[in-house]
């Protein structure tokens, strides 16, 4: 089979190599679809964890049909459709046991961590694998378990309710799912980006303002909109400065929740502030097996469309070209997905 490893920093090379062996307990999944998105770019530009043995398949937002089921697996029959999850957690750990999986310890992330799903066929845990449902492409699956996810779980971290307002800051593929998702909740939402573009985009898909923020003071416009401040705010840029601007954009009693990832420390309002308006930061991480199960109930039952969502598809030897206009926002995309596995 065809499959795009990584062989260095910034060293991707689409390669021939044996289709991997799923064990008594395992799944081989034929990869119709992968999504390419931040953590890729993170890994390719020299953020694989140490240890990682390279060369290394890429990928991990996929969604396909069972090739074959080892032995042991009673759940799952060749031709099934399904999304493979983002992680394999150890199933043991406390997290894992009461539904948190995304905070387990020894979490494993394919791509990542290990081989990913950037190639004709994957191996996958069967506990790890959710159902598609016949009317949901594959492109449009493939995204579910990450892209749609971690939004998702992000809007569950903040408690929002029908009739609340929240500030979304970063409308690119997590921030405009957020605002999908959010409009599905009832909310009002002001969506926040430094890009013209994005921001026609946010009005365009729902929200219900739009804040340019290069003038460095969005908090404020935001607190003029909403007359106060908002319910909720998410941040998924991974600023300090963004985040900070996230924080002072809530109302008293208002929760901020960060999902962007960024090497820096957080800066914070002054501690009088934070504890007289009884303020709430929140980090949120990934997402969970029952997150995706919902967001594809929701697709199932024609509430989600995530039909303008895949803006751009190619072939693994376009995987470079895709990450280099993630990195760049050249054509602003929201999500690419890679449809020509073989």
């Amino acid at each position: 089979m065809r499959a795009l490893r990584l062989h260095g920093i910034d060293d991707l090379r689409v390669d021939e190599v044996p289709v991997p062996t799923p064990g008594p307990a395992e799944v081989l999944v034929e990869v119709a679809a992968c999504g390419i998105g931040a953590r890729d770019l993170m890994v390719v530009r020299g953020g694989a964890p140490p240890g990682v043995r390279l060369p290394q398949v890429l990928g991990h937002e996929a969604a396909g049909t069972v090739a074959t089921v080892g032995a042991e697996v009673t759940d799952w029959q060749p031709g099934d459709r399904v999304a493979v999850l983002v992680g394999r957690p150890c199933k043991r750990c406390g997290y894992c046991s009461i539904g948190r999986e995304n905070l387990c310890a020894s979490l494993v992330v394919p791509g990542i961590d290990t081989d990913g799903a950037l190639a004709g066929f994957v191996v996958a845990d069967p506990d790890l694998l959710a159902p598609v449902p016949a009317g949901v492409p594959f492109h449009e699956a493939a995204i579910v378990v990450d892209a749609v996810a971690t939004p998702y779980h992000a809007l569950k971290r903040a408690g929002l309710a029908e009739g609340s307002t929240i500030a979304i800051f970063g409308m690119g593929g997590l921030g405009m799912h957020a605002l999908l998702l959010a409009k599905l909740w009832g909310a009002d939402v002001v969506g926040v980006d430094v890009d013209p573009v994005n921001l026609e985009r946010a009005l365009a898909w729902g929200a219900d303002a739009a804040v340019d923020a290069r003038d460095g003071d969005a908090a404020a416009r935001i607190h003029e909109l909403s007359a106060g401040g908002v319910d909720r705010a998410i941040e998924f840029v991974g600023s300090a400065r963004s985040v900070d601007q996230a924080v002072r954009s809530v109302a008293p009693g208002g929760r901020t929740v960060v999902v962007g990832l960024g090497p820096e420390q957080l800066a914070s309002l002054p501690m009088q502030d934070f504890v007289a308006r009884e303020l709430e930061v929140a980090g949120s991480f990934g997402s969970t097996l029952q997150d995706v199960g919902e967001l594809f109930d929701l697709l199932e039952d024609e509430r989600l469309d995530l039909s303008r969502s895949v803006t751009h598809t190619t072939d693994l030897a376009g995987v470079e070209a895709g990450l280099r206009r993630l990195e760049t926002r050249e054509e602003h995309p929201v999500r690419t997905v890679v449809t020509d596995l073989r």
